[in-house]
């Protein structure tokens, strides 16, 4: 495995430019990269990089940030992929949810999705949601505990992508 480095951003009041670009543009790219065979180029383009710029500037400067997001990167401290938890989301589930894991597919089986996982979740109960034709992550959740749950969904913002909802219990 590359040498690789998983941190916990510190929150700023105003956060480094620098390092909101690199965490959007790993945000975009990863979303085409995973899901390029499913969803228009618009979530992809200029637009969708400025609405990942602002999300980034907004997380980085909360104070929960150090507890929630962990950012990969490699040898020469280039953002490689980023992890977001918190609360589940769903009413009938009481733990940790994975929100995002995001890596550049150049970092595919590096090591880089399995650091950031345990540093945000260990090996806790958790929920995630992930597209239902996303074999590669499913492969990897599943490798981790993870099972689906028979919960599903299509997410109007993402132009009707289904979702299917996995559980690793305690």
């Amino acid at each position: 495995m590359a040498q690789l480095t998983v941190s916990a951003p510190i929150p700023q009041p105003n956060p480094d430019e620098v390092l909101v670009e690199a965490l959007a543009r790993v945000h975009v790219d990863g979303w085409r990269e995973a899901y390029g065979h499913l969803l228009s180029a618009k979530f992809y383009g200029e637009e969708a990089l400025a609405s990942r710029q602002a999300m980034w500037r907004s997380l980085l400067a909360h104070e929960s940030v150090g507890e929630r997001v962990r950012i990969a990167r490699d040898a020469g401290s280039t953002v490689v992929g980023f992890a977001i938890t918190g609360s589940s989301r769903d009413a009938d589930l009481g733990c940790r949810e994975l929100y995002a894991l995001y890596i550049r597919a150049a970092h595919y089986g590096s090591g880089a999705g399995q650091a950031l996982l345990d540093a945000v979740l260990g090996t806790q109960p958790a929920s995630l949601w992930v597209a239902a034709d996303n074999p590669r992550a499913r492969r990897f959740y599943e490798k981790n505990g993870f099972r689906t749950d028979g919960a599903a969904k299509d997410d109007p913002e993402a132009e009707g992508l289904t979702e299917v909802r996995m559980v690793r219990p305690a």
